[in-house]
């Protein structure tokens, strides 16, 4: 047992009163998982169970939540408050070296885990990659700020930045075991990533049917592609918090324009892998019918 498991086992009777959770936030944040009745979720790193009432209401019934923690007094605490739910199932593991049986939850929930699992992240991701469903989803969430997180790690700044990197850095790694990012906000008292995994025929494992051929079209710059998506997707958040906060419209159409830049800027990232891939693959199967839709694209790109 290591010294983290220890202070939650010891933290675990007054954690409830000592981090009071924020219904507004929580909900906010829940409504970005767009979890569906029905679903199989996962709360990973459960703890006292501050998200399973309100995993039980999205799922309802016919859905199944799994808690899980490798704190043995956390996860009574949580039996004790929640136990009484026939569709809960409590798992005491070490997330890290569970096995999970493949492709079981349409939904995993990391939140406020992140961090204690930051420093084997490859490995945590690609575990969880196994267990979610084609389609599914990985969440990392925190209700609370990155400075906060640092204050309640007791570290230096540098080695913060490690156990909770910026949205890019782990939308990258996201990417790299599968997923898609689908939405990233970082507004200073909360963090949201979102990542769907890609089914196969998306991850390139058979001929890609996205352009109604049969032969495969390879992209090479998907990775950089949704990368800089999600980093645009979080520009846009925080020009909307810009406007809600009623800063200076000047200061709003700089960032309008940053983010103009951005689009176009991956927008001829996409171009020209098409051109250089896509294109040449469809010349050399005689698909003139690309070249067509190819013309109609750039005329609608330079408009």
């Amino acid at each position: 047992m290591d010294k983290e498991q220890v202070y939650f086992d010891n933290y675990a009777e007054n954690w409830d009163r000592d981090r009071k959770a924020d219904r507004e936030k929580i909900e906010r944040l829940l409504r970005w998982c767009r979890i569906e009745k029905g679903n199989r979720v996962l709360d990973a790193g459960c703890g006292t169970g501050i998200l399973l009432p309100y995993l039980h209401d999205l799922v309802g019934a016919g859905g199944h939540i799994d808690g899980m923690d490798y704190s043995e007094q956390m996860v009574a605490k949580a039996v004790k408050k929640f136990g009484h739910y026939d569709n809960i199932d409590f798992i005491e593991k070490d997330i890290l070296k569970y096995a999970f049986p493949d492709e079981i939850y349409d939904t995993v929930i990391c939140f406020n885990l992140y961090p204690h699992v930051s420093r084997h992240r490859e490995a945590f991701v690609k575990k969880i990659a196994k267990a979610v469903v084609p389609g599914g989803q990985l969440v990392i969430m925190h209700d609370i700020s990155r400075r906060a997180v640092q204050a309640i790690q007791k570290q230096g700044p540098a080695d913060s930045e490690e156990l909770w990197p910026p949205l890019d850095v782990v939308g990258t790694m996201l990417v790299s075991a599968g997923f898609t990012v689908t939405a990233a906000v970082d507004e200073g008292d909360l963090y949201f990533i979102r990542a769907k995994k890609l089914h196969d025929i998306e991850c390139g494992d058979t001929p890609l049917k996205a352009h109604g051929h049969a032969h495969t079209h390879p992209h090479t710059e998907t990775k950089v592609v949704l990368n800089r998506l999600a980093r645009i997707s979080g520009h846009i958040e925080a020009v909307k918090r810009m406007i809600e906060g009623g800063r200076d419209c000047t200061e709003v159409l700089t960032q309008l324009a940053a983010v103009d830049s951005a689009v176009v800027s991956v927008s001829k990232v996409i171009l020209k892998d098409h051109i250089d891939h896509c294109i040449v693959d469809s010349v050399r199967h005689n698909d003139m019918e690309a070249v067509e839709n190819l013309k109609r694209a750039v005329n609608t790109f330079m408009k």
